[in-house]
């Protein structure tokens, strides 16, 4: 009978220890919204191997294209550099990436080169 309220207790105290280590873990996924004609957060900070959705909130169509955009005067001048491109996202639509390598990713909408435009940073 001891035996048995020894091994009751222990596997009591057994199960709060895993209670405890159960927690999940942060997910390796981040998002990011087209909104307002502007990306929501404009820059995000993420783990390399993180993957980050890009999820259009607006009723009208944007891009996610890395690169860059040169803006003199009124006229914005954009130079994707090939490294991802969602294509037109509609209203509604996701695109997502996953970061591979530790390093700053700019990007920006081929459609709002002027005023959407965001940038990663992989640690």
């Amino acid at each position: 009978m001891a035996i048995a309220a020894l091994a009751l207790v222990l596997s009591a105290c057994g199960a709060d220890a895993n209670t405890d280590n159960d927690e999940a873990a942060p997910s390796p996924e981040s998002t990011v919204n087209l909104q307002l004609i502007a990306f929501k957060p404009e820059n995000l900070t993420v783990a390399a191997g993180t993957a980050v959705t890009w999820s259009n909130k607006d009723g009208t169509d944007h891009t996610v294209t890395s690169g860059a955009v040169d803006q003199q005067g009124g006229t914005a001048t954009s130079r994707p550099d090939g490294k991802f491109d969602s294509g037109t996202l509609k209203g509604g639509g996701e695109f997502s990436f996953t970061f591979p390598a530790a390093g700053t990713y700019s990007y920006f909408c081929k459609l709002h080169p002027a005023t959407m435009r965001g940038q990663i940073t992989v640690t």
